[in-house]
């Protein structure tokens, strides 16, 4: 098969049929990785498999979206590989054009849109005759310097597999966010050819209850907050390495992970520990935030949305003023 889909589940069960229902492409292997639900996401599974033979369910103790994920890797045989949250779902008809773009160009990843969705119910008609524009970026390495192409998630892109295997690249399991910025990251270091094209393949459910980021503790919030830096150093260091004429550009792009005060106040940080956080960026030359990265951050920003970046700008860079005034308010 020349495509390998990928799907991570842990204590989906009310989804994970609507997810496989979405997937209309014959000539893939789905390879679901149940990361050790409690509830009856495997039962589904397996029941879905029995008419549908290129479905098969590994079986893994917990340890997180990122182990879940490199499982998959590990036993993937596909040309190419895509990953798909198990809340989310695909437009019919899209993964087919995905792949003779990717095989047409010859292309290391092949980027498309993601829509977000509302409610868990608005599945679309299918976008088989839906325009479609695209773009071909040839270089090693240059969609590191391109800020209009997505690089924080890994759901909107068929990657081929031989440059993941070959690179050594893989989720570092240790995060618990910002996971897939690194993985794009170390990707496009090696990628020669990028595709990307306005196709809109993807689904995302907002507000899904089985997000990894929904309902957190303070503990966990704290763990998320620290995996942002982790994954800034991570990132970092491999594109230093490997492409360090990208760096600049790669500042400016960090700065969307700064740590707002009432994000830290939520995570139960005092002012000091907050103020240790940002010491952190600063080292990275990402804290105090540019206000350039608005324009460059939000192409398609609407004027309210740069007002509201900026205000959010303001606030990261005097955070003793901004730990003030969020404090009082949350009290």
């Amino acid at each position: 098969m020349d495509l390998s889909i990928i799907i991570p589940v842990y204590n989906c069960a009310p989804v994970i049929t609507r997810c496989l229902e979405s997937i209309d492409y014959p000539d893939a292997e789905v390879i679901v990785v149940d990361d050790g639900s409690q509830d009856d996401t495997a039962r589904r599974v397996l029941e879905y498999a029995g008419s549908h033979t290129n479905i098969r369910l590994i079986s893994k103790e917990n340890g997180g979206v990122s182990s879940a994920r490199n499982k998959g890797i590990e036993k993937a045989c596909g040309d190419y590989i895509m990953f798909i949250d198990a809340d989310d779902y695909i437009a019919k008809g899209g993964i087919r054009r995905v792949m003779k773009l990717a095989r047409d160009c010859d292309a290391d990843i092949v980027k498309y849109k993601v829509v977000s969705v509302y409610r868990a119910d608005d599945q679309d008609l299918g976008i088989e005759d839906t325009p479609m524009k695209s773009e071909v970026i040839t270089g090693l390495g240059e969609a590191l310097n391109r800020y209009d192409i997505s690089d924080y998630h890994v759901v909107d892109a068929v990657f081929k597999r031989r440059i993941i295997i070959e690179s050594g690249i893989r989720f570092h399991e240790d995060l618990k966010l910002r996971e897939d910025d690194v993985f794009m990251g170390e990707f496009y270091c090696n990628a020669s050819t990028v595709v990307v094209t306005d196709l809109p393949l993807y689904h995302y459910v907002r507000s899904s209850p089985y997000s990894s980021t929904h309902n957190q503790s303070i503990e966990k919030q704290r763990k998320l907050i620290e995996s942002s830096y982790r994954a800034m150093e991570y990132r970092s260091s491999y594109v230093k390495n490997k492409h360090p004429e990208s760096l600049p550009l790669e500042r400016l792009k960090y700065m969307r992970w700064v740590c707002h005060p009432q994000v830290a106040i939520n995570a139960g940080y005092s002012y000091d520990e907050y103020r240790s956080i940002l010491q952190i960026y600063k080292g990275y030359d990402s804290w105090p935030l540019d206000y350039r990265w608005i324009h460059v951050a939000g192409l398609d920003y609407s004027l309210k949305a740069k007002l509201k970046t900026g205000i959010k700008t303001f606030l990261c860079n005097h955070p003793r003023l901004a730990y003030s005034i969020f404090n009082s308010h949350l009290k």
